[in-house]
């Protein structure tokens, strides 16, 4: 199998000939019904298993090339592509300490990154008090709920080199968070070099262009 005719979203393997796919889960959150799909699919196709990730995602590995296409196709939309991925925590739904609804956000945050083309994959953390249990700080895009309003930060990183994000608003609704959001990652799009993530983006032009574009 060529690189050109995998599925978009699947991973080749460490192992030749040896894939993973990610079942569509946003935020995290899983249905029973989507559960058994997951299950039958590990079954039918004789999979080694289930591996639950750092990102809160199932992943399904050591799917061999023939097997990919019916794997991803059994799925269904479980089996379509997430271009960028939102983390939050329980927030008001069920955790006393939340401030705010980071799960209504997270999903907002989420259906709008994706109408979004950006030069590299933007990961997002949507905290609901600061305690920041998704790691807001060291994303490219986090949110953490206070009293107020939201905290809104852009560029932060968590891999080799890590890069506490930038605050770039404070004590925000919902609406103002996204449109934040928004002209950020309109700066990113248009001035960041193919593949740049938002913590090199930053450290190369400096935060005040990003600012610049708040208005």
């Amino acid at each position: 199998m060529t690189k050109e005719s995998v599925p978009e979203g699947v991973l080749a393997q460490r192992q030749p000939g040896l894939y993973s796919v990610t079942p569509r889960m946003p935020l995290g959150r899983i249905t029973p019904e989507q559960l058994n799909i997951i299950n039958e699919v590990v079954q039918e196709f004789r999979l080694p298993g289930v591996r639950v990730t750092a990102g809160q995602r199932l992943k399904l590995q050591g799917i061999p090339a023939d097997k990919l296409d019916g794997v991803v196709e059994r799925l269904g939309p479980l089996g379509e592509f997430c271009k960028h991925y939102v983390q939050a925590c329980p927030g008001t739904t069920s955790c006393r300490m939340a401030m705010r609804d980071s799960m209504a956000m997270g999903a907002r945050l989420e259906e709008f990154l994706n109408t979004l083309t950006l030069p590299a994959k933007v990961k997002a953390g949507v905290s609901g008090c600061s305690m920041c249990c998704s790691e807001s700080f060291v994303r490219d895009i986090g949110l953490m709920g206070k009293k107020h309003g939201w905290t809104v930060v852009f560029g932060g990183n968590a891999g080799r080199r890590v890069r506490t994000g930038d605050v770039l608003a404070e004590n925000v609704d919902d609406d103002e968070a996204l449109r934040v959001v928004g002209c950020a990652l309109g700066v990113y799009a248009l001035k960041a070099k193919p593949k740049e993530r938002t913590a090199r983006f930053v450290e190369r032009v400096g935060i005040e262009m990003v600012m610049a574009a708040l208005g």
